[in-house]
């Protein structure tokens, strides 16, 4: 997985699931977790409004990969990241946050041998028990935006009955494993771009393949579709092998069938790497009553629920990157909202 550099934001040192002070928190505090046991650590952001009553909080799980606490990816060069601004939007709605570079992202480059789905689910336990030691939150939510979605539901799992709990909140999820999320996406840029498709699906099959068969596979010509290059080499680096095979066949439906308290999930009208069924897909898997789960989609948003009004099939791929990073884009109208409503409905 591909690196970022450092932010260089203050830290405050928190041992366990600590409080790292008995008042209200300035609006953004540097803050790094630490496991009681093991030697890891997540470094980041926590930001909590002013109030006079105890308020809802909620931990932030980022999407995949190399992305940061804000959202960001050193992928895509720039500094408007979707989480920053979600906590911003959150505050003002009276919700406190709390936003971390995993393993493998942002501030966070030690210890990459700790990388599984285990420990994913470690991490946003230990966000999850240092929001509900703070004096400030009453109720704490778990999110997670894309590849995150899979993790906050598997980590909701560990914490549902948990009196402190208040939900599930699931952005852009996949309903599929990311081995099909990623052939599938490769596919629809190649037919978009009129290229010889029997190739492109010979080339896909070959990789999809070699990929089911990992570690005993050799690696498959990827001349005809070189956007999965770079998995292959993920899903074959010693550094990352294990998480990234891992997350090749993960089914994200599977804790979703487990999960049974209040679940929002919310899909992107003009999302150009999740399809709308996939929403429909998480939803109808969860085991939660109907009258505790939503299925909220924001219309004019792209996959990182920045505001988008053009249409999907016609941007190139670097104008849908740039979408999701360049100065002055807001997050899309409703999204900010959505959240908000689900949070303080079930922050009792």
């Amino acid at each position: 997985m591909r690196r970022l550099a450092p932010l260089g934001l203050p830290l405050v040192l928190c041992v366990g699931a600590c409080s790292s002070g008995t008042g209200p928190a300035p609006a953004e505090t540097g803050v790094t977790l630490r496991p009681r046991a093991g030697s890891w650590s997540l470094p980041g952001t926590l930001r909590i409004p002013q109030a006079s009553d105890r308020i809802a909080c909620v931990v932030f799980f980022a999407g995949s990969g190399p992305t940061d606490r804000d959202w960001l990816s050193p992928l895509l060069p720039g500094r408007n990241g979707s989480g920053r601004q979600l906590a911003e939007g959150l505050a003002a709605k009276g919700i406190g946050s709390l936003r971390f570079d995993k393993v493998g992202s942002g501030t966070n480059m030690e210890h990459l041998d700790v990388l599984s789905l285990a420990h994913y689910v470690e991490e946003a336990s230990l966000a999850f028990d240092f929001l509900a030691a703070r004096p400030e939150c009453a109720r704490v939510f778990l999110l997670g935006h894309s590849e995150g979605a899979l993790h906050a539901a598997a980590a909701a799992l560990t914490k549902q009955s948990s009196p402190f709990f208040g939900g599930l909140v699931l952005m852009a999820g996949s309903s599929r494993t990311m081995l099909d999320t990623a052939v599938a996406q490769i596919r629809q840029m190649h037919q978009r771009a009129g290229d010889d498709m029997p190739a492109v699906d010979a080339g896909l099959a070959s990789f999809r393949d070699a990929a089911m068969r990992l570690p005993d596979a050799a690696a498959p010509d990827l001349t005809r579709v070189p956007e999965a290059v770079a998995l292959w080499r993920s899903a074959t680096d010693p550094r990352q092998e294990t998480v990234v095979r891992e997350l090749l066949l993960a089914d994200p439906l599977e804790p979703a069938r487990t999960y049974r308290g209040p679940a929002l999930v919310l899909a992107a009208g003009r999302d150009t790497q999740v399809e709308g069924a996939d929403a429909e897909r998480l939803f109808a898997a969860l085991g939660s009553t109907p009258e505790a789960k939503r299925l909220i989609v924001i219309p004019n948003a792209n996959h990182v629920f920045k505001e988008e009004t053009r249409d999907p099939a016609t941007l190139t791929p670097a104008q849908v990157g740039t979408s999701y990073v360049e100065e002055g884009r807001p997050l899309a109208g409703g999204v900010v909202e959505a959240i908000s409503s689900f949070v303080l409905a079930n922050r009792k």
